[in-house]
């Protein structure tokens, strides 16, 4: 299949849009929702309890700077069945790593970003912190969906560039989805979305406590 040329309209909006139609057999879908220890673009459970998690990038340096989260230490962790995953402490800070870096060792990097915006869009500096002492932690599968994916513009990245336990994902102007590379199970255990509408409810909770004191009123 052949595709055209980076499309540099499409919004993380629009890509939810996208994946909105192309999970409609998933019947709990979610948006910028929080249920692992990071908030998650697009986050979708199948009846059966697994769960599918999506990363969306517009940019190159949004996707090359995702490397620093902690999510790919747990990942790599799972992946080589170890276990067990590296917690950053005491960091000190630095500016611009390689992305190479950030790839090959997540486990030793966090980062914070500022956006600067522009007629053609926003761009993501950098602020990296390298931990200069670690902690062992142990990874659970409560901890990490069972598919993980990335969802770009088309063209935007190539298969090759991204994790072998991640899945790719393009999706066109017209928001046709197109898988590229298909994720692996990163584990088979059944995810509670109970979780999920719970830690929702809390939300809208405050919230509601929050309109309905007698200040405002």
């Amino acid at each position: 299949m052949e595709f055209k040329t980076i499309d540099k309209m499409l919004t993380e909006k629009k890509i939810q849009s996208a994946l909105f139609r192309a999970f409609h057999s998933h019947p709990y879908k979610f948006t910028n929702a929080y249920y692992f220890n990071n908030e998650s673009d697009w986050l979708s459970f199948l009846a059966s309890g697994f769960c599918y998690e999506v990363e969306i990038k517009i940019s190159r340096s949004d996707f090359k700077a995702d490397f620093k989260k902690e999510k790919h230490s747990i990942h790599k962790g799972n992946e080589i069945k170890t276990g067990l995953f590296i917690k950053k402490i005491r960091d000190n800070l630095i500016y611009n790593p390689s992305w190479d870096l950030c790839r090959d060792y997540p486990e030793l990097i966090i980062s914070r970003e500022r956006h600067n915006y522009h007629n053609d869009g926003s761009e993501v500096n950098f602020h990296i912190h390298i931990s200069s002492e670690i902690e062992i932690k142990s990874t659970e599968n409560t901890m990490i969906p069972n598919k993980f994916f990335y969802a770009v513009p088309v063209g935007l990245i190539s298969k090759e560039e991204v994790p072998e336990y991640a899945g790719l994902l393009y999706v066109d102007e017209s928001g046709r989805v197109t898988k590229i590379k298909d994720g692996k199970f990163l584990h088979k255990d059944k995810l509670d979305v109970k979780k999920l509408f719970i830690k929702t409810y809390y939300v809208y909770e405050r919230e509601l406590i929050n309109k309905l004191t007698l200040k405002n009123l």
